[in-house]
Order: C-alpha cells, then structure tokens, then sequence
C-alpha cells in the first residue's frame, strides 16, 4: 500500500486592505492512498472550490484525519486499499478561502467556469455570468483559459480517475436548503443523465444499509441549471474518450439553513450564512458525514452492486429513475 502527497503551487495576486497588491504562493494539497495502479476502482473526496464554504474543507480533512488514524490498526481499511484507491483534496481554491471570497483571486467562480453553456437558464446571476468580476458567480471572459484552479482540478481528475472502469468524486459544498442533497449530473441541463440507473442502483444500496441517513439524492437541474459545471464538463469529457468506464462525480450540498436556524445572528455575516460559526456546531457537522464518506469507501469496491450491472438491470434501474427523477419520461438525449 502507498500512500502519498503531492502538491502544486498557485502563485496569486492578493491585494491586502490598505497594501500594495503581493504574490502569495498558496500550496495545493492531495493525499493518495492505495496502489498506484490507475485502472483500480478510484474514489476522490474535493472540497474547498468556494473560499466562502470553509466547512467542506472542514469536513473533508477531518474525515481525513481519522482515515490516517485507522490505518494504524483497521485490517478491513487496509485490506480495502488493496483493491482501490481513494484520494483527497481538500482544497482547490486557496486563494478564495484565504480572502473569504466564493471565487478565486481573479473574481472568477471556479464551479461557473468550465466551457459549456446551460440550455435552460433558470436564475439569473446564479447561474454564470460574464458581466463583471465584481459580481458573484463571474464566470471569466469568454475567450479566456480556464482558471488555474479549475485547469489544475481538471488535471488531477483526469490523471486519476480517466483510466480507471469504475471511479466516483465526492464535491463538498455548503448552500442554502434545509435538508443535506447529494446531487449528480447534469447542471447544465434537464437531460437525462445516461449513469442515472447506476446513482439509483447506489442510492438504494444507501437506503437499505442506512435507512434513516439524511440526503437527498438528486439531478441537480431539479434545483437550478448553471452554465459552466466543471463535473457536467469532466463526465462529458471522459464518457466521450472511455464510454465503457463509469465515472460519477457527486455533489454533496449541505444545508446550510441548520446552523442560521439556531443561531440567526449569522445571517449578517458573509461566512455565518455558509458556514457553522460555533465550535461545537462544527464538530456536529464534521460527524454528520461520516456515514456518507464510509458508504462510499465501500461502495467503490463494490462496483458489481451498482456500476457493472447486467443489461436487463439497467434497463429496469433506468424506468425507476426516470419516474422518480424526470418530469418528462420520454426525454432520452
């Protein structure tokens, strides 16, 4: 078993109130775990893409914390790791976080910036614009490169997750709602998403092992359809280049009107309406999603439960999908 850190730099301008504008280098971190063969099943845990969301950061390097510490002494984790690996990386926007600021250091909401155009844009602002950096959900001008951060996430994926048959990533967020929603493609779009059968295939999984968990499991589109989904972009990406391999990226968007429910002072702060603000809400927050991240552990080595399904399993997973998450079941494309 191998387990390994890289790092890459992102050298910024930062402009500190009352200073000159200064380059700061802000290290970008991975922890890899597992074999270095990229053909094994793959499962990546990404968290810190809005600086404002500092509790998916939390809560994904507090998992990890106790992920290091039970290799000390779990048999079943370290025999787990022979079979697959799982990768963190628990920050991709330094800058952002640095400065409390949803985008990155350009004014650039790296979640808006990919290259594809939502088909039905729903809200205005929210879902991209290239109006102006100094308005939230910028999305860079049209005829730039993606931003560094974005460029660099991309990179890690497809490094790690492209030749893998079977590979998932867990994207945590903090948003507004009551309720924790897992989402799946597409943002851009109310299309039917084609691994639709293997999501459901898992969630039952997920519903019959643990059947009070808390998520919501869901097209994002059923929220709201953005422009310039990196996720939409990557799987489009690599169905297009392997479309034998299953490759899934989740989105786990807590709700963040728990912590503003019991505490409204929040409201008035930029972080409060993100984020827990009090210490003992942010361990509750770190706790709540240990069952999730444990399910998916074992659920990436259990591709023949939910991703290598015989055909007449499919079809039946996709009927029941379309059903529970379509509006018009005769959408196919």
């Amino acid at each position: 078993m191998l387990v390994r850190t890289a790092s890459e730099i992102l050298a910024r301008f930062v402009k500190r109130p009352g200073s000159s504008t200064t380059i700061l280098d802000f290290p970008v971190l991975s922890f890899q775990f597992g074999p270095a063969d990229p053909s094994l099943p793959t499962l990546v845990f990404v968290a810190g893409v809005h600086g404002l969301e500092k509790i998916g950061t939390q809560v994904v390097t507090s998992f990890l914390k106790s992920f290091i510490r039970l290799l000390h002494w779990d048999r079943s984790l370290i025999n787990l790791l022979r079979e697959c690996r799982i990768l963190f990386y628990p920050l991709v926007n330094p800058v952002g976080m640095f400065r409390s600021t949803r985008s990155n250091g350009h004014g650039v909401d790296l979640m808006r910036n990919a290259p594809i155009d939502a088909e039905l844009p729903r809200l205005p602002l929210v879902g991209g614009q290239r109006f102006s950096r100094y308005l939230p959900w910028y999305r860079g001008q049209v005829d730039h490169a993606m931003e560094l951060e974005s460029q660099t996430l991309c990179d890690f994926v497809r490094r790690h997750c492209f030749s893998s048959p079977t590979s998932l990533v867990l994207d945590v967020h903090s948003g507004f709602g009551l309720i924790d929603r897992v989402w799946f493609p597409y943002a851009f779009s109310p299309r039917y998403f084609p691994d639709a059968p293997r999501v459901l295939a898992m969630k039952k999984l997920l519903d019959q092992s643990f059947p009070h968990h808390v998520y919501a499991i869901e097209p994002q589109h059923l929220s709201y359809t953005t422009h310039g989904d990196l996720w939409d972009y990557l799987y489009l990406e690599q169905r297009e280049k392997n479309p034998s391999h299953v490759f899934i990226p989740l989105s786990l968007e807590m709700g963040s009107w728990h912590w503003v429910k019991k505490n409204p002072r929040q409201v008035f702060s930029s972080l409060g309406i993100f984020n827990p603000v009090l210490p003992h809400r942010v361990k509750r927050a770190e706790r709540r999603h240990f069952l999730l991240f444990n399910f998916l552990c074992k659920a990436i080595v259990s591709g023949d439960q939910w991703a290598q399904l015989p055909s007449q399993r499919v079809t039946f997973l996709e009927r029941k999908s379309r059903q529970l998450w379509y509006r018009d079941p005769s959408r196919t494309t």
